[in-house]
């Protein structure tokens, strides 16, 4: 967590962006646009399992429990103010949500709270904001490579650009896209105070009317410094990981260090890049067809070198989607989206560190660490796809296999996932999605067989007449297989919304 001086300087930085933003217009008459938007919701969980089916839980940033029955009441505001008339459209945005939670016993978490102000192309925002991060279609997706919509928001502050930017001279056919963000991890039994290091750069060829774009990029993420006392010698000097501002430039350029002095860094840091670095390159072409824009995308993972140089190919999230772009005419039922992707992360670079005279390593392992011993992972969530499943979520038996007990104890996974959404002629809106997979553990602890598990949901979302502006949401899931328990289970909800202008 930040300390007091961090909040304060961070606090201090967005304030006097904000305080500009209100002040700095010519004019001040000039028209304010302020958006409004209150929620609140009130449901509840059961299945035939104490464990709560996966596609009930999994992709929700950690606000639905593991353990069944749960229920739940969460209420929220956001909202957004304009200055239209303004030279750089300066714009704040804000929001906050509080969820109580009931399972064996009671909890209060904040899973959303953020102000971000924005100004011409760029933005800068301070909290916790709910986002994904990579190229493909979030929607229904089976989850991003490196960084999903599986794990709770941590605090961050990040500057980026408002979207795609065109780069001056190029006639708006060339844009980029990009962020810089530097985080806190929430402290855990086993590591205290690291922090996250965060960037983004994507680029797009074509302009945004053009019926063919081509998109690429890379996402870079670094868990990074913190104490842990569960740390060797030759893993920490002490408990303690590098964490100063003279270490933060080998963090950021993924560089391994030269020379380091023996008294202040490990065996581990001297040989290894300081911080756990988890990412994806990423490329994409979007096609608008008559009716419909197709997006097929490709995520390919990277935990050190050998992910860079592509030694683990063919490995990533494969996807394909397709978006209506009108409304469909007059129907009983219309088909709104669909998609379908493929995971796989099976190679690794293969099942030995040293792959011969490439100067790169295998066995990648990836969203597992030696020195950040709970992983790839934040509030015991995985923070990219949940289908490299942490150990406590697989059955009993799996847990209980001979060897070191990694965070996540199911690494190397084929995934086959496709889902649809579409709407009723009553408005009533519904979302299916269905995952089969085969999964073999890891690399330094298999599962003694190839283990298939299939899990699936159905949702409705239907408008309540007698009462403006709410929502009736049910949903149902089952999980059938080998990884996880079997089970079948349901949520319902009710959902109301405020809205003012």
């Amino acid at each position: 967590m930040p300390t007091i001086n961090q909040a304060r300087l961070f606090g201090t930085v967005l304030l006097n962006l904000v305080a500009y933003l209100l002040v700095a217009q010519p004019d001040t008459t000039v028209t304010v646009r302020h958006n409004l938007m209150h929620y609140a919701e009130a449901g509840g969980l059961a299945s035939g399992s104490p464990q709560t089916p996966f596609w009930l839980r999994a992709n929700q940033y950690g606000i639905v429990p593991l353990s069944s029955p749960a229920g739940m009441v969460r209420v929220g505001s956001t909202g957004h103010v304009t200055w239209p008339a303004g030279r750089l459209k300066p714009s704040v945005r804000y929001g906050i949500e509080a969820i109580g939670l009931q399972t064996r016993t009671a909890a209060v978490i904040i899973p959303e709270a953020f102000v971000s102000a924005g100004l011409g192309k760029f933005h800068l925002y301070a909290g916790r904001k709910r986002e994904v991060i990579g190229l493909g279609d979030s929607t229904l997706s089976s989850g991003f490579y490196s960084w999903s919509q599986n794990a709770r928001p941590m605090p961050k502050v990040q500057f980026g650009t408002n979207g795609f930017v065109a780069i001056p001279f190029t006639r708006g056919i060339v844009a980029v896209n990009a962020l810089y963000a530097h985080g806190w991890f929430p402290g855990t039994d086993s590591m205290q105070q690291s922090y996250l290091h965060q960037k983004t750069l994507y680029g797009r060829i074509g302009k945004p009317g053009w019926r063919v774009k081509l998109y690429g990029g890379l996402v870079h993420n670094v868990q990074w410094g913190g104490y842990s006392r569960f740390l060797g010698k030759g893993l920490s000097r002490n408990g303690r990981l590098p964490s100063s501002l003279k270490d933060y430039p080998y963090v950021i350029i993924a560089k391994e260090p030269s020379q380091l002095e023996t008294d202040n860094y490990s065996r581990h840091d001297r040989i290894n890049r300081f911080g756990n670095h988890v990412g994806s390159m990423d490329i994409g072409v979007e096609i608008s067809l008559p009716t419909w824009t197709a997006l097929t995308y490709y995520q390919h993972p990277f935990d050190d070198k050998s992910g860079l140089a592509l030694y683990n190919l063919p490995d990533g999230l494969y996807g394909l989607s397709l978006k209506r772009r009108q409304p469909a005419p007059a129907a009983f039922f219309s088909l709104n989206h669909l998609l379908v992707e493929y995971l796989t992360t099976l190679s690794q670079s293969g099942s030995t560190v040293d792959i011969g005279d490439s100067h790169y390593e295998g066995l990648d392992d990836y969203f597992n660490n030696f020195q950040y011993l709970d992983g790839w992972t934040s509030g015991r969530r995985a923070l990219g796809t949940p289908f490299l499943t942490p150990r406590r979520e697989v059955r009993q038996d799996l847990q209980a296999l001979p060897g070191r007990a990694w965070a996540i104890s199911n690494n190397r996974v084929q995934l086959l996932h496709a889902g649809f959404a579409g709407t009723f002629r009553s408005r009533a809106a519904v979302e299916v999605l269905v995952s089969l997979s085969r999964n073999y553990g890891l690399f330094r602890v298999p599962f003694p067989a190839v283990v298939g598990q299939f899990s699936g949901v159905a949702r409705i979302t239907v408008p309540v007449s007698w009462l403006s502006g709410a929502q009736l949401g049910a949903a149902i899931a089952v999980d059938q297989g080998q990884l996880l328990p079997n089970n079948l289970g349901g949520w319902l909800s009710l959902r109301k919304t405020w809205s003012r202008k």
